[in-house]
């Protein structure tokens, strides 16, 4: 005869693969007490690493040897799955060594009976309550019905912490314990669902949650897998460094955006936090429902899809998320550095962590499903690698990450990741007339790896004023094929998006990106290396124009407009988690169109203020250098007549083709040098000299009479820069 099992296989973390055969991979199975027709239960979890499954008693274990679930049959209406109950709200528990013993148990699971509750797990008042407004009144065995068209099921789990009933005067619940209510399956165009509340994260990740899964009569009598999600987010944060001639230790950070410069601040635990009104749950209610269910709604990607939402218990919310103290993993040393100091790491797969390795760094947090601007701002210590000991202590650098990335959901985890790099807008003294930013450092934001299979989802935040955030779906930070890419993106066919945050005191993402202020450029270097800091310098200080298309910097880096690869008027973001699109209003966003790009190194760039002139900047050649052609040479004597006063208006205007000197002279008055003047004179140009350049020097040695010059053109414009590297992943044949 044949044997027809109905399997409800839970996952945690990613999507199981459906089973192809009726072998269970787990307990033994004693085929002696089965009845043909039975529905039985077993269980098969995938392991959240990906590195194989959870089968059997540790499955049960993870689970808290229960769950409770909702089964329906019958046609699909137009607001509602299957409509005739026949698991309403059963509990289904795990006894070890049981399998075979009646017909509804054949690995391990049984549901009959079970309205008397699991000890430790539900009772049977909380039973009772969940059933009070519901037809079932204990739980029998059920049997595959072929005269109907399908069964749905769906189904949660409190782990091992005890289901109690929603009171009606909801108290927060005591630890160890999860208020929940009945999963109401509904005819209406009311969602079905259910809720469950948690005092804490830490009790609320033990609970877990499904999606619908529609089993139709072709595939009745064949093993029917269920994804069990986890009710929380993870998320974990890490630093690494990448500042030429120099390592970063004593990160400290700040928990607000507030906190003087000068003051006390923890300089062990590593923290986000919002800013504003806005906070992040500590404990609530966890609403799922499943609004996109029935027959009209079938051809929706999130279709039979749980839909998740957080309500925080009032007082409990908190602006801060901590993550622990920086671990020193990858603490070792330079060749010229003191032994014994937590260096930051050096590249993004060494990248510096906060928290516990036994955890893999990761902190279980309530979901934030409305997502908040999250803030960084840290102090830290430059430590020059060449041997001289010298250190750069650097305040307030500050990070923001937008909120359309920070959205924590259910069974998905979130790592950011903060590149120390060249350029920033930290200070190098607390001094509030000292200007803000330092050159070269800067940070990059990545949030990364998610749990969910195919639902990866890498964003990288340029900490300057303003951030720019890329995202693209599918972006590996890990390895594929025989290519390693830590940090790059890949043009095998996903686009990338961007978004511009500014940082001011209430963060706020820019909405008007467009072809004038939102540029891409392809970047190619003769002379200084690419990075964020000397792209900025390209573009301010140029050889051509301020408002030439492709800017030539002083320092050797050419960039090529590549307005044909941007979009600035996209409407939505492909979004990794579940494979659903972001919906943008047009210019909050940008998209790259990584498939048609070379492999290659290229600059998104947000125009923060546009240049409107460049004025004529004239620097002291090196007079060792051999390549005349670039310089011009000016002779001076000794005679040149000092400017007056009366002269500043000419000068302030005809800069072009002069450069400017100081007289210097002994105490008698009588002449004894020049020295250079940078041409932004001032106001006050007396005691200056001004030569007009004749003409660029094309050989000959240097004279000491003679000063040489190199010429650029610098623009009054601001720039936000990311540099972004486009690799191809596609393995080697």
């Amino acid at each position: 005869m044949k044997k027809v099992y109905l399997i409800l296989a839970a996952a945690v973390g990613m999507t199981i693969t459906s089973c192809t055969t009726n072998d269970y991979l787990g307990d033994v199975n004693n085929d002696q007490a089965i009845n043909d027709g039975s529905i039985q239960f077993g269980l098969k979890m995938q392991n959240m690493t990906r590195a194989g499954e959870f089968v059997g008693a540790t499955a049960a274990d993870k689970l808290g040897n229960m769950f409770v679930v909702e089964g329906t049959k019958g046609s699909e209406q137009t607001n509602s799955p299957s409509t005739t109950v026949v698991f309403d709200n059963y509990l289904v528990g795990y006894t070890a060594n049981t399998a075979g013993t009646t017909a509804s148990n054949t690995h391990n699971w049984e549901y009959v009976g079970l309205q008397n509750g699991i000890t430790g797990r539900m009772t049977s008042g909380t039973w009772n309550k969940l059933h009070e407004t519901g037809p079932a009144k204990s739980q029998t065995i059920k049997y595959w019905d072929y005269s109907t068209a399908q069964y749905d099921f769906y189904a949660y789990s409190t782990g091992t912490c005890e289901a109690v009933p929603t009171p009606d005067d909801p108290a927060v619940p005591t630890a160890g314990t999860i208020q929940v209510s009945r999963i109401n399956q509904v005819t209406t165009a009311a969602p079905t669902g259910f809720t469950m509340r948690a005092a804490s994260a830490e009790d609320l990740k033990k609970c877990y949650y499904t999606d619908i899964n529609k089993v139709l009569k072709g595939s009745y009598g064949q093993p029917v897998t269920l994804t069990f999600r986890n009710m929380t987010a993870k998320v974990r944060m890490a630093l690494y460094e990448t500042v030429p001639g120099y390592s970063v230790k004593s990160v400290e950070f700040y928990q607000d955006a507030a906190t003087a410069l000068d003051a006390s601040i923890s300089a062990n635990e590593a923290t986000l936090f919002t800013m504003g009104d806005d906070k992040l749950p500590q404990s609530g209610t966890v609403t799922v429902l499943y609004p996109r269910v029935g027959s009209s709604n079938s051809g929706e990607a999130d279709y039979n899809k749980a839909s998740v939402t957080v309500t925080p218990d009032a007082g409990t919310a908190v602006t801060t998320q901590g993550f622990g103290t920086l671990t020193a993993q990858y603490g070792d040393k330079e060749a010229n550095e003191a032994a014994g100091t937590i260096y930051l790491g050096r590249t993004l797969p060494n990248a510096t962590f906060a928290g516990s390795a036994a955890d893999s760094y990761y902190k279980a947090v309530i979901p934030n499903t409305d997502g908040k601007a999250l803030t960084l701002r840290v102090n830290y210590t430059l430590v020059a690698t060449d041997g001289s000991g010298e250190e750069i202590k650097v305040y307030g650098a500050k990070a923001v990450v937008p909120p359309t990335y920070t959205k924590w959901l259910p069974n998905y985890a979130y790592t950011y990741i903060f590149k120390i790099s060249d350029n920033s807008n930290g200070r190098t003294s607390k001094l509030s007339g000292d200007p803000e930013g330092l050159f070269p450092i800067t940070f990059d934001a990545v949030v990364a790896n998610f749990v969910d299979a195919n639902a990866e989802q890498t964003t990288v935040t340029t900490v300057a004023t303003p951030s720019i955030t890329t995202y693209q779906q599918g972006h590996n930070t890990g390895t594929n094929g025989a290519y390693t890419v830590p940090d790059e993106y890949d043009n095998n066919g996903k686009k990338l998006y961007v978004q511009v945050m500014d940082n001011s005191s209430t963060p706020a993402l820019v909405t008007t990106l467009s072809a004038d202020n939102s540029l891409l450029f392809s970047v190619a270097s003769t002379g200084a290396p690419i990075s964020e800091a000397t792209v900025m310098d390209a573009l301010v200080n140029r050889t051509n124009a301020y408002n030439a298309a492709s800017p030539i910097g002083r320092n050797g880096i050419t960039l090529t407009t590549s307005s044909s690869k941007i979009n600035n008027a996209a409407t939505s973001i492909v979004n990794g988690v579940d494979n659903q699109p972001i919906s943008v209003t047009a210019g909050k966003v940008a998209e790259i169109n990584l498939p048609v790009l070379s492999e290659g190194t290229y600059a998104y760039v947000y125009v923060t203020s546009a240049p409107s002139k460049d004025e004529r900047i004239y620097q002291v050649a090196a007079a060792t250098s051999e390549n005349y052609t670039n310089y011009y040479t000016v002779a001076l004597t000794g005679t040149e007549t000092p400017i007056a006063s009366t002269d500043d208006a000419d000068v302030k205007v005809a800069q072009e083709g002069k450069v400017y000197f100081v007289k210097n002279v002994d105490k008698t008055g009588e002449f004894v040098s020049y020295t250079f003047k940078q041409t932004k004179v001032g106001d006050d140009v007396v005691g200056l000299v001004s030569a007009v350049i004749p003409g660029s020097k094309a050989s000959g040695g240097f004279v000491s009479t003679n000063f040489y010059f190199d010429v650029y053109n610098q623009n009054n414009g601001e720039y936000a820069v990311k540099v972004i590297k486009v690799v191809d992943t596609t393995p080697a044949p």
